[in-house]
């Protein structure tokens, strides 16, 4: 007796793990598991700009490792439907990230104008991002349209 319930305590526990894989599970390879969960990690951009269009620069990074490089950076003008007047569009070889950010009127006339900022779209690698932080942009002088910019914070890729 004792033999016959071992068998079906073997034959329910068998039975409990196949039913368990998929149809089309391959018992040789592991499955893949929970997904993960996204993770926000640092990003730094630094560009230099001049007028409406500059160059993102090397030192850029995104989770330790370069971000856009030979990239470039196109700015646009914001809306407020999206809170921010101004938008940069980060073309790189892996997709456009897009984070619109914006100093206030009280800052117009200074060489150093500071914000915060947000992902609102990316495309490629950058489809679906998400992400914040704080921005500042320091013109070679008030009324220049010659300026270098630093983008830091945090962003999550799906």
């Amino acid at each position: 007796m004792a033999h016959t319930f071992g068998s079906l305590v073997l034959l329910a526990t068998t039975t409990a793990l196949v039913s368990c894989g998929g149809a089309d599970d391959d018992p040789g390879e592991p499955s893949a598991g929970p997904a993960s969960t996204p993770t926000a990690t640092p990003i730094m951009i630094m560009t230099q700009i001049e007028g409406f269009t500059g160059q993102v620069l090397d030192g850029s990074v995104l989770a330790g490792e370069p971000f856009c490089t030979g990239g470039t950076v196109q700015h646009e003008h914001g809306s407020p439907a999206i809170g921010f007047p101004a938008v940069n569009v980060f073309s790189c070889a892996e997709g456009e990230l897009q984070i619109a950010f914006g100093p206030g009127p009280g800052q117009m006339n200074n060489a150093t104008q500071t914000s915060d900022w947000k992902v609102i779209e990316g495309s490629g690698a950058f489809e679906g991002a998400t992400g914040n932080g704080h921005m500042s942009v320091t013109f070679e002088s008030v009324g220049s349209i010659k300026g270098a910019e630093t983008f830091e914070g945090t962003v999550t890729l799906p």
